[in-house]
C-alpha cells in the first residue's frame, strides 16, 4: 500500500513538472523567454504558485533542470541507439539523430531559444551538451596524438558552436531536410572539420 502511494506521488510530481515545462515552452514561443513570469507559467499550467516553488526556485531553475533532464535523456538514448542501430542505418549518426529529433519535437521553442533573442544560458548548456557528445565520439576513435593539431578543447568548442549554428539554420529555414539528413550532414561536417575524414563527394 505504501509503495503504491509513493508511485502515485511520483507520477503526480512528473505530471506537474511536465505541465510547467510545457507552459514555459508555449509562453516562450508566444512572448519570448525574457518576458515570461512565474505567474504566467503557473496560470498556463493551471498550477498554483506554491506548487511551482516546491519544484523550482524561479523560471531559470525550471529551464536549467529541464536541460539536466534533456542531457541525461539524450545521452542514454544516444548510447542505446548506437548499440542497436541495424547495419542499414550505420551512415546515420545515431547519437546526433536522437538530439535532432528531440529538437524537431519542440522546434518553435528551440528556434526562439537558440536565436538572437534567446537565452544565453540555454545556448551555453546546449553547447556543453554538444561538447560532451563530441568528447565521447573522439574517445571512441583510435587516434594518435598529433602535436601540430589544435588542442582538443579548442576543437570541441569549435565543433559545438558550429553544431548550434547548423541546427539553428535548419530551424530558421523551416527544416528543409529530414532529421536523418541533417544528422548525416552534421556528422560529415564534424568529422571533416576535425580533420578525421575528407568530405564525401
Amino acid at each position: 500500500m505504501m509503495q503504491k502511494s509513493v508511485e502515485q506521488e511520483d507520477l503526480r510530481v512528473r505530471r506537474t513538472r511536465k505541465l510547467l515545462q510545457q507552459a514555459l515552452f508555449e509562453l516562450t514561443v508566444e512572448k519570448g523567454f525574457a518576458a515570461v513570469t512565474v505567474r504566467d507559467i503557473t496560470e498556463r499550467a493551471m498550477v498554483n504558485r506554491s506548487t511551482f516553488y516546491r519544484h523550482y526556485v524561479d523560471k531559470y531553475d525550471l529551464l536549467n533542470q529541464y536541460m539536466d533532464e534533456l542531457h541525461a535523456m539524450t545521452s542514454e538514448a544516444a548510447l542505446l541507439a548506437e548499440k542497436t542501430a541495424p547495419p542499414s542505418e550505420e551512415k546515420v549518426p545515431s547519437g546526433l539523430l536522437v538530439v535532432v529529433r528531440h529538437v524537431q519535437q519542440y522546434s518553435e521553442f528551440y528556434r526562439v531559444m537558440l536565436g538572437q533573442n534567446g537565452e544565453q544560458m540555454f545556448t551555453l548548456r546546449f553547447r556543453q551538451m554538444s561538447e560532451s557528445r563530441y568528447r565521447y565520439v573522439f574517445s571512441q576513435l583510435d587516434q594518435k596524438p598529433d602535436p601540430k593539431a589544435p588542442p582538443l578543447e579548442m576543437r570541441l568548442s569549435y565543433l559545438s558552436c558550429a553544431a548550434v549554428g547548423a541546427i539553428l539554420w535548419w530551424l530558421e529555414n523551416d527544416q528543409p531536410c529530414s532529421p536523418e539528413q541533417l544528422a548525416i550532414w552534421l556528422g560529415q561536417l564534424t568529422m571533416t572539420s576535425a580533420g578525421l575524414a575528407p568530405f564525401p563527394r
